[in-house]
């Protein structure tokens, strides 16, 4: 899906670079700049360390292999290279922290002056700026100066909370709670002040900062036009939705103590120190020099949502809309877009023909909550059952699209983890199961 903004001038001042490495290329980020970037006519080498799906395949994109922590990875990837765009990051507060983000920093910095690469797009983060940081914050800021420090060219982009269409990030989270809970927990005051930013405009900014000279040695502040409280943010993500949904307010101590306990029980906690401490400061988020520079322009946040969310089931709208939007949240908790809702109905006349819609279809149709129970039972009863190869279908186009492919290529860490992760699905499947069991009865008799 092209960005909102392909081009922010025509002003350019620097040649089309020859290959752009880009680190982090599986990211939510990631994979929009690796297709805003190819679409734009450049060679891309996506440095990742998980394979990217087949559908990745382009005559001007190179796949290579790799990881912050292997200096001899950095150094393959970067031979050739005019311009590195740098993304990858440890975000979780997990124990490599410092290696992959200041340590990485500071082997890529080698790399690039090994292979001659003089160019270097940082992405960096407003928690850098931040008094109180956590990890995250502290080893970004630290990476930041590793860059500025050295002889490259350098220009690093302070990124607000960033949205879009894809897994893995603080905005995906946060539409998972509003859309599984009638009660979104806030941790802090609500009050924290951001300025969201679509990822397409991150994506065209990043373009912009590779073709204008100007831009090297400096830092910009990158976030939309509309500052919004996180209070606020939530409500009209709900609104956008068409659901309402209440806040509860934790503490800062509490939540706080509540994410030191998950960071050491949990490989991958869902909320971070850094996650809590990033959304109760304020940072003064200033994108006039980014205006002025190259002439940024993000989408407002109204037009933003409506593409991220704007398609939803609502009264009379098409049952098979309905159906991919239920899924893909099953599946993955992300949005949806219009074209992956029309490549699913497609699919679904094409491959499955115009049966006669099941009593546990309709069902879950009408009551998307409903879904993940309903698969546990038909998994049982009818495997072969229409909805269950409905499912797989979904499954199938969400695997075989690169913005959302990465969710499903996530391994674990080391044998005990995948262990870990097998008996936690083993007990959510069995409760499932029971009250799947229990609702597939009752809607099977049309109770």
């Amino acid at each position: 899906m092209p960005g909102p903004h392909d081009c922010f001038s025509q002003d350019v001042s620097r040649q089309s670079p020859s290959l752009v490495l880009v680190t982090g290329a599986t990211g939510f980020i990631g994979c929009d700049v690796v297709s805003h970037l190819l679409r734009r006519g450049w060679r891309v080498r996506a440095f990742t360390r998980r394979p990217l799906p087949s559908t990745a395949d382009h005559d001007r994109l190179d796949v290579v292999r790799g990881d912050m922590r292997d200096a001899g990875s950095l150094e393959a990837a970067t031979k050739g290279a005019s311009v590195v765009v740098h993304l990858a990051a440890v975000k979780r507060d997990e124990p490599d922290s410092d290696d992959v983000n200041v340590l990485g920093a500071r082997r890529l910095v080698a790399a690039c002056l090994a292979s001659g690469c003089q160019r270097v797009i940082n992405i960096s983060t407003q928690s850098a700026k931040i008094a109180r940081k956590g990890t995250y914050g502290r080893t970004k800021a630290q990476a930041d100066e590793v860059f500025h420090a050295s002889p490259l060219d350098v220009t690093t982009l302070l990124l607000s909370l960033v949205y879009g269409e894809g897994s893995g990030s603080v905005f995906t989270t946060m539409l998972k709670s509003i859309r599984a809970l009638p009660v979104v927990p806030v941790f802090g005051d609500g009050k924290w002040i951001s300025a969201p930013l679509h990822v397409g405009d991150v994506s065209s900014a990043i373009a912009a900062c590779i073709e204008h000279d100007k831009t090297v040695g400096k830092l910009y502040d990158l976030g939309g036009p509309n500052l919004v409280t996180f209070d606020q943010l939530i409500d009209r993500l709900a609104a956008t939705l068409g659901l309402h949904r209440y806040k509860v307010h934790i503490p800062l101590p509490i939540a706080l103590g509540l994410a030191h306990l998950m960071t050491a029980v949990l490989r991958r906690p869902p909320i971070t120190v850094s996650n809590i401490l990033g959304s109760n400061q304020n940072t003064a988020i200033d994108i006039e020099p980014a205006r002025r520079d190259f002439g940024f322009d993000p989408i407002d946040l109204s037009r933003g949502l409506s593409l991220v969310l704007g398609w939803r089931p609502s009264a009379g709208e098409n049952d098979l809309t309905a159906e991919a939007l239920a899924m893909a949240q099953y599946l993955m908790g992300a949005p949806l877009s219009r074209e992956l809702i029309d490549r699913y109905a497609d699919a679904s006349h094409t491959l499955l023909g115009m049966h006669s819609p099941k009593p546990e279809l309709v069902f879950v149709r009408r009551h998307p909550w409903a879904l993940p129970f309903m698969d546990a039972a038909v998994g049982l009863m009818r495997p072969e059952s229409l909805l269950r190869k409905k499912l797989l279908l979904m499954t199938a186009i969400l695997e075989a699209t690169p913005n959302h492919a990465e969710y499903f290529l996530k391994q674990p860490a080391s044998p005990f983890e995948a262990l870990r992760v097998c008996a936690s699905q083993a007990a959510r499947t069995i409760v499932k199961a029971v009250i799947g069991l229990l609702l597939y009865i009752l809607v099977r008799r049309r109770i």
